[in-house]
């Protein structure tokens, strides 16, 4: 019988906590009000292992975001840990995150630490997740921490959110343009390549080029696809190999206006981890550390390794910075300013919400200039066709005529 964890109220003051055998969860809540508790939250423990093996291993930043407001909440509101993860699990509707933090509250139950149990699930909870729960756990203001941490996760994914938004509607057009025109080419054309032929006139050139087109479309397609995809695979493995990698970080860099729009992500989401750490009490060399595993880009984590070295050799964080050639002189002034002032950490903060709104700003007129580039693109091609097409039926007419 499936075993449920509980959390209940025995007066208005106390709380206990508990497991309890039941077929349902509104079996368990029966049992436990029989009892005379009052259940604030009924979680599955133990499920049937053909469940557990078949739920989803997925669970998205969102989720992540979501779990880490809530337990933000409810430790500030001065519910222990191991009761502030049974309540969440009891809202999660990740079943696999329900599990994972399960066996999180066990540990935690057991002596770890709440830091070192989240550790245990890398692929769930990063280093950067870590990092912050450890510093809070050791400086003893893990409710700030956990706020922190929940503010940092949402303006993440607000961030992300913004980008995707920017991005999507000038993909759709282009994708249905394209599916357009292969659908015309692949289905279209050679049902009228026959009644073409069967006119007995000299066709246009427009009508050739394009009866032409569609012939090799449809006698070599399944050639060309083949041959693009081994193309792909044999650039996505090029790009998985470290000098790959690196290779292609570079280009983006230099790439015009999509180039600068990478590094300012790349800043943006450095400053803003940085910042983060520092407030979470951990020194520069160990936040540079953390920072490093959440970027994107190889460059920028090659130059954070070399500022790194540089701040172990004693220089400051600015000094660092000013020999890196990616960082733009808006941020070492800002960061040497933060460094004579005291006020670092803000502003890291700054910088990050500086490049947040330029990013933003920048993509959405990316956004608005590639629309009519690609709905004039697209027009230009299925226009073509289109004409090509008519072009054989007009002349027809003209003889009739």
């Amino acid at each position: 019988m499936p075993i449920y964890a509980y959390l209940a109220k025995t007066d208005p003051q106390n709380t206990i906590q508990g497991e309890i055998e039941a077929e349902s969860d509104q079996e368990a809540i029966n049992k436990i009000s029989q009892a005379g508790y009052f259940p604030i939250s009924v979680t599955l423990k133990v499920e049937n292992s053909r469940v557990l093996n078949n739920t989803p291993k997925k669970i998205s930043k969102r989720d992540i975001v979501l779990f880490a407001r809530q337990l933000s909440t409810l430790v500030d509101s001065g519910v222990p840990i191991v009761s502030g993860l049974n309540i969440v699990m009891g809202q999660m509707p990740n079943l696999y995150l329900k599990e994972v933090l399960a066996d999180v509250a066990g540990k935690i139950k057991d002596g770890k630490s709440f830091s070192d149990s989240l550790a245990t699930y890398p692929e769930v909870f990063p280093q950067l997740y870590t990092a912050i729960i450890n510093s809070g756990e050791v400086s003893g203001s893990l409710k700030i921490t956990l706020t922190r941490l929940a503010d940092f996760l949402e303006k993440e994914e607000e961030f992300r959110n913004s980008v995707r938004s920017a991005l999507v509607y000038p993909a759709f057009v282009f994708g249905v343009g394209v599916l357009t025109v292969i659908v015309l080419i692949g289905f279209v054309i050679p049902r009228l390549v026959n009644m073409f032929e069967d006119m007995g006139q000299v066709l246009p050139l427009p009508t050739k080029i394009l009866i032409e087109a569609s012939v090799v479309f449809n006698k070599y397609g399944i050639i060309i696809i083949a041959f693009t995809a081994v193309i792909i695979f044999f650039l996505r493995r090029q790009y998985l190999s470290p000098q790959g990698r690196l290779a292609w970080d570079k280009f983006k860099l230099k790439l015009p206006v999509l180039g600068e729009i990478t590094l300012k992500t790349e800043i943006s989401r450095l400053t803003r981890t940085l910042s983060l750490l520092l407030s979470g009490g951990l020194s520069v060399v160990p936040s540079l550390d953390v920072v490093s595993s959440i970027l994107e880009n190889r460059v920028l984590k090659l130059q954070i390794s070399r500022i790194k070295d540089d701040i172990i050799g004693g220089l400051s964080l600015s000094d660092s910075i000013k020999k890196c050639e990616l960082f733009p002189n808006f941020v070492i002034n800002i960061v040497i300013i933060g460094e004579e002032t005291g006020t670092l950490k803000k502003s890291l903060t700054r910088i990050a919400d500086d490049y947040e709104r330029d990013v933003d700003r920048s993509l959405k007129s990316l956004a608005r200039m590639l629309e009519p580039i690609i709905i004039l693109g697209v027009g230009l091609v299925v226009g073509f066709i289109v004409l090509a097409m008519l072009l054989p039926i007009f002349q027809m007419n003209l003889i009739v005529r």
